[in-house]
């Protein structure tokens, strides 16, 4: 297989769900996202979008600064998209549904009746996690996460791509949420010699000969490079 993280996360993703990509602020967790969803989306007939609290709004004017409208669209046409607790959101993106609910139950029991109707092959992706353990709490995200992968797991055929900011949270917290994800990768700064270098690292995947793995990326033009952070990989 091609040594590139992406790659080994897609097919991963596609032999197992849920994935996780935590993140921490400044990883451009959007441009990757971006790369990862065109690699996956082709692969499915539907794609159902989650998003709480306009995360998928955020999104979206996030890429806009970097890609062209033609390159999003092609990603994002046609997408199914639900949003949580919205405020922008429902008159700028127009969802398909719209759940007004703090209440984890609720929440997983609407999407669960969303995902029975999609017929074809789906790939989900769930943004915003985060915001909701922000502001309902941290301890209604240790409920909701395993809620909404047990639902969406349900679906035969189906693949959960989720982002979760992990700075935000003690690690007690980010332990458990991820230990309900089958795939995990992890996306951070560091900084050497006053030059800041974002990285990823392969914290779970099936594929074990690249756990633990880390690459670090930099965008050039509107790709992305990897490489080895150990020059033996």
């Amino acid at each position: 297989m091609n040594a590139n993280p992406l790659e080994i996360l897609k097919e991963s993703s596609k032999r197992i769900s849920p994935t996780l990509i935590e993140y921490e602020i400044g990883s451009e967790v959007e441009i990757v996202l971006y790369h990862l969803i065109a690699k996956l989306r082709p692969e499915y007939q539907d794609f159902i979008v989650v998003s709480f609290h306009d995360a998928y709004l955020a999104l979206r004017k996030y890429l806009e600064n970097t890609l062209s409208h033609e390159e999003i669209n092609k990603i994002f046409n046609n997408i199914h998209l639900v949003s949580v607790n919205p405020v922008l959101e429902t008159s700028e993106s127009k969802p398909n549904d719209v759940i007004k609910s703090t209440h984890h139950d609720i929440i997983v029991g609407r999407i669960l009746e969303i995902a029975s109707r999609i017929q074809g092959r789906a790939l989900f992706l769930i943004l915003g996690l985060d915001f909701y353990g922000i502001r309902i709490g941290k301890e209604e995200l240790i409920d909701l996460f395993p809620a909404l992968v047990s639902a969406i797991g349900r679906k035969r055929d189906s693949n959960l791509i989720m982002t979760l900011n992990v700075k935000v949270f003690p690690q007690s917290v980010v332990e458990i949420v991820n230990s309900f994800a089958f795939n995990v990768a992890h996306l951070g700064i560091e900084i050497h010699d006053k030059d800041l270098k974002r990285y990823i690292t392969l914290i779970r995947t099936i594929f074990l000969e690249y756990n633990l793995k880390k690459w670090y990326y930099r965008l050039f033009g509107k790709e992305l490079i990897f490489k080895p952070a150990n020059p033996e990989d």
